[in-house]
Formats: C-alpha cells, sequence, structure tokens
C-alpha cells in the first residue's frame, strides 16, 4: 500500500490507502484495520465494485446495494455536503434496495435541493421531523422480516436507515411511537445481535400491527394545493415552508405551479382544485395563479388561506384587502416558524383532517 493520509473515519494520520478496484480505495489504518468504508454512512467492510464508467456499485450492511458516481463519492469521502443530511440518503439508498429491489444512482446533482432529490427518489423521503412517514418504514420493515404473527426483529445500528433515522435515540423514538399507538410492543426476552454493547432492539407486530398493515390501503391524507411562485430560493421555501407547513396540518401539499406551462391553467390542475380540501394562496409577488386558484376555491366553497413574504405585505403591495383576510406572512430565514404558524392557523380553522 501506499499514498499515506489520514483515515477518514478515526482521522489517523498515515494511513495507508491503495487501489481496490474502479474508483475505489482500501485503506490500513493502525486503530481501525483494514477496510472498505461506505461513502455515506462510514460503515467498515462494505463490498465494492465497478458498475460502469466512472461508477461504482456498493453493498453497505446499513445503506443496502446503490450506485455512485465517482465525482459524488469523492465529494461524500473528502468534504461531504451540508446536504442531503446523512442518514436521509442513507435511508433512501437502503429502503430504494430493500423494497423495490433497486439501486439508487447517487450523482452531486442529489447534493443541490429537496426538488432534486425528491425528482430522483422513487420513494417518500421524510423530513427530519415526520415522525408518521419514518414510524411507517419501521412498521413495513417489520413486517418483511415476520415469518409467522409471533417473530420477532432486533433493529441494531445497521438498521438505523430503514428509518431514515439519524441515532439510536432517534430510532428508539420512533419505535415507542408505534408501541403507544398499539402496532409494535417490545420482546425484552428476543435474541439481540450485534457486539456486545451494540444496544440492539428487539420489536415484534401486536395484533394490531398485523390487522393494520393487512386491511384495505387507508385513505389517502386530504389534498391541499398551494400556489407558490418565486424567482429565488423556491425550492427552500416550499420544502422547509409551505409543504412543511401543510402536512404538519395532516395534508399532502401539491405545488400549483407544477401543474402549469407559460402560465396556461391545465386540465390537471383544476383537477386538482376540485379535488383539494383547501387551498393555500401566496401572493408574493402578485402571483396571478394564486388569485385564479383561489377565485375557483371559493367559487367552489372551498377554504382559501392567505400568505405573502413579509416585507411585500407590510409595504402593503397586495391587490386584496388585507384587512378583510388574514394574510400569514413568512421570511426566508424563519421558515421553520412559518411551516408552524401556517398549520396552526389550517387546525384552527378546520380542525385535524
Amino acid at each position: 500500500m501506499d499514498n499515506h493520509t489520514p483515515c477518514p473515519i478515526c482521522r489517523t494520520q498515515n494511513c495507508a490507502h491503495a487501489g481496490a478496484g474502479t474508483n475505489t480505495s482500501e485503506i490500513h489504518c493502525p486503530r481501525c484495520g483494514r477496510f472498505q468504508i461506505c461513502p455515506i454512512c462510514r460503515t467498515q467492510n462494505c463490498a465494492h465494485a465497478g458498475a460502469g464508467t466512472n461508477t461504482s456499485e456498493i453493498h453497505c450492511p446499513r445503506c443496502g446495494r446503490f450506485q455512485i458516481q465517482t465525482l459524488a463519492e469523492t465529494q461524500l469521502m473528502n468534504s461531504p455536503p451540508a446536504f442531503p443530511p446523512q442518514h436521509l440518503l442513507s435511508g433512501l439508498c437502503r429502503n430504494t434496495w430493500d423494497i423495490l429491489g433497486e439501486k439508487l444512482l447517487i450523482s452531486v446533482d442529489l447534493f443541490r435541493s429537496w426538488a432534486e432529490l425528491d425528482k430522483a427518489a422513487k420513494i417518500v423521503v421524510p423530513r427530519d421531523t415526520d415522525l408518521v412517514t419514518k414510524g411507517e418504514y419501521l412498521l413495513k420493515y417489520v413486517r418483511r422480516r415476520s415469518k409467522s404473527l409471533a417473530d420477532s426483529v432486533t433493529f441494531s445500528p445497521a438498521e438505523l436507515a430503514v428509518g431514515f433515522c439519524a441515532n439510536k435515540n432517534e430510532l428508539l423514538f420512533c419505535l415507542r411511537y408505534l408501541a403507544e399507538k398499539g402496532l409494535v410492543e417490545e420482546d425484552a426476552s428476543g435474541p439481540r445481535k450485534g457486539p456486545p454493547g451494540a444496544g440492539g432492539f428487539v420489536y415484534r407486530l401486536t395484533p394490531a400491527g398485523w390487522a393494520a398493515l393487512t386491511s384495505a390501503t387507508p385513505p389517502a391524507q386530504p389534498l391541499a394545493v398551494v400556489s407558490l411562485s418565486l424567482d429565488r430560493d423556491s425550492d427552500t421555501v416550499w420544502t422547509q415552508g409551505f409543504s412543511a407547513g401543510v402536512q404538519a396540518a395532516g395534508y399532502t401539499a401539491v405545488r400549483a405551479e407544477n401543474k402549469e406551462h407559460a402560465n396556461k391553467i391545465t386540465d390537471e390542475l383544476i383537477v386538482d382544485l376540485r379535488r383539494a380540501s383547501l387551498v393555500t394562496a401566496d401572493l408574493t409577488g402578485q402571483n396571478p395563479l394564486a388569485y385564479f386558484a383561489a377565485g375557483l376555491a371559493v367559487g367552489l366553497g372551498k377554504p382559501v388561506f392567505w400568505t405573502c413574504e413579509e416585507g411585500e405585505a407590510r409595504d402593503k403591495k397586495l391587490w386584496i384587502e388585507a384587512r378583510q383576510y388574514v394574510v400569514t406572512t413568512w421570511t426566508r430565514d424563519k421558515l421553520d416558524d412559518f411551516a408552524r404558524r401556517l398549520a396552526q392557523r389550517m387546525e384552527a380553522a378546520l380542525g385535524r383532517p
């Protein structure tokens, strides 16, 4: 081996690195030993293999099987991007493989925004505090691993990715949420896998859990159409503000601007507005589509929630008489607070769906 550089796990200096296949290194560290590591979760002893030009296929006990382009792997190993959070990317890879049997291809495009990540994903990627969705992934994992009604399933560190969990505490929090709903129960006598002190949790489905999974598909969440038209930071405002707030109130958020082209109203948009339980119209920039969506919603007898960027609302640049309506304002530096206030406004007016 040659090329002595720091260990990517423990940062011990003067570790030996050598090629171990296409775009892959084998590392020999005095502290960690000899291994190949996963570029996402840093798990050791992962299998690497070439999968085409400038692409590797990796089999990781935590992240499952996935493919990764060289540039993306280099960035993850040397200068991890701020987005997406490592545990969410790990969960996306693991569940894409476990559920669909497909290998996610990781490129640097996925590191840009939620929009790019959601576009590449074939499954729902929960946001960090989306307890319900994370719980659903864990519940279905227990079902897949259970061969009989009384089977127990052990959750070790390798199963963090199953529930898109950042650490052991978050995994336990999600499992306790399912237990409090009566869907799973802890099996204190169940066998635990992994090294001593690994702290594996053993759970099994309850009768109610089996019934919930085998019953007819529950009705989908009611729809909320959101009209939001921005020139910059659109993805961030949408995912962290509007979509997060609508989902927290118990609705599935659909962005109206994704249903139109060149300012034309499409039949698909009209159908969504008719199906929607409510409409959120953002008046920032005097968006014409927002007024159309709101007008149709009022005509159909559906509630409308008005929003606007705080500066424009303060400067009274709105075409409507704001004193007749409650306008929930937002700023780009306080999107979490806006999402919370928007959800509270919806729940106060309509209750939980």
